[in-house]
């Protein structure tokens, strides 16, 4: 992750988190009147694992500017990290006690975290948090301590893959399946998108993981009923084209793989299509089941290695980003 000084704010990816310049102001008073000030600023940098339950995060305190008359400029500054549930720190401190610190100095290193146990599904995240202690010799600066957290939790699971991981879970993953690649079977997702009132897999309507491999295919056996080639098309059946359509097969969408899955097939828009000066024309497939902008869903008849090969993408993805069930993800059609 590629971190930016330009927010005081937080900024997240799935696999990481950034703070910018987090100022600390510093007052020191004289006989109850403010005589200067100093400004700090914090940024960190923390990098997740998708295969570790243990992940490290880079502190750093930059003195910035000072004003008025200080009894001295030098600061000593102390920093602590902890977490939170399962979490404990193998490293809280990025360095041993208070370090002196002075004007357009910077210090910086390392804290490390450690999960014995992964917080799985939606049972609460893991928040981190933070405290600055800071000395000034011969006097008591107003605000010697700054505390804060941040803001979005950590989720550690074990329910992807052999080895456990964590992730930002906020952060939605996109599943891309350019045209270019995925042919018919990412013509049929964007069909769905554009043609339709329910734009599935978008930010404001965005797919979830359905885990469980016998409700996936009890899913998949509502939307796709397959009939042979030549069989009489009534709106429930997906009628081979494979005369046309080489290994035509019903590629469904809302994948049978997510929570959203699973419409009738009588409701759903049956498309195919043709590359034509490389852009592809949609199609009517089923002549007894007009388009309807309101279908919940579309069948493309689409190569079956083509929609093979959108499903492992599909299947790649969730291993990548730690997709756990109900997780939400969005999919994007690129050219």
């Amino acid at each position: 992750m590629v971190c930016s000084t330009a927010s005081t704010e937080y900024t997240y990816d799935r696999f990481g988190s950034c703070l910018g310049n987090r100022p600390i102001n510093i007052t020191e008073l004289k006989d109850g009147k403010p005589v200067g000030s100093a400004l700090l600023h914090v940024s960190s940098r923390l990098i997740l694992d998708r295969a570790k339950l243990n992940w490290k995060e880079n502190i750093s305190i930059k003195y910035e500017s000072f004003e008025g008359k200080l009894t001295t400029n030098t600061f000593h500054v102390a920093f602590t990290a902890g977490c939170n549930k399962s979490c404990k720190m193998t490293t809280a401190s990025p360095w041993t006690g208070h370090l002196s610190l002075a004007p357009k100095q910077t210090l910086s290193g390392d804290v490390e975290y450690n999960v014995a146990t992964p917080n799985s599904g939606f049972n609460g995240g893991i928040t981190t948090n933070y405290k600055i202690n800071v000395l000034q010799a011969g006097t008591v600066p107003v605000q010697p301590n700054a505390a804060w957290s941040n803001p979005r939790t950590i989720r550690c699971d074990d329910e992807v893959s052999s080895v456990p991981g964590c992730v930002y879970p906020h952060i939605t993953p996109e599943l891309v399946l350019p045209l270019s690649i995925y042919k018919e079977a990412a013509a049929t997702y964007l069909f769905q998108q554009q043609y339709s009132d329910h734009p599935l897999g978008t930010k404001d309507e965005p797919l979830h993981r359905l885990a469980d491999l016998d409700a996936q295919e009890a899913n998949r056996n509502s939307t796709c009923v397959v009939a042979a080639e030549g069989a009489v098309e009534t709106p429930e059946l997906f009628v081979r084209k494979t005369s046309r359509i080489p290994e035509d097969s019903c590629d469904e969408y809302p994948f049978a793989a997510s929570v959203e899955g699973g419409t009738s097939g009588a409701y759903c828009n049956d498309v195919e299509f043709e590359l034509v000066d490389g852009e592809w024309i949609y199609a009517q497939a089923n002549s007894t089941k007009p388009l309807s902008k309101e279908a919940q869903c579309s069948r493309g008849h689409v190569p079956f290695d083509v929609n093979s090969a959108a499903g492992q993408e599909l299947g790649r993805l969730v291993q990548a980003q730690r997709v756990i069930d109900f997780d939400a993800y969005t999919v994007r059609i690129p050219a």
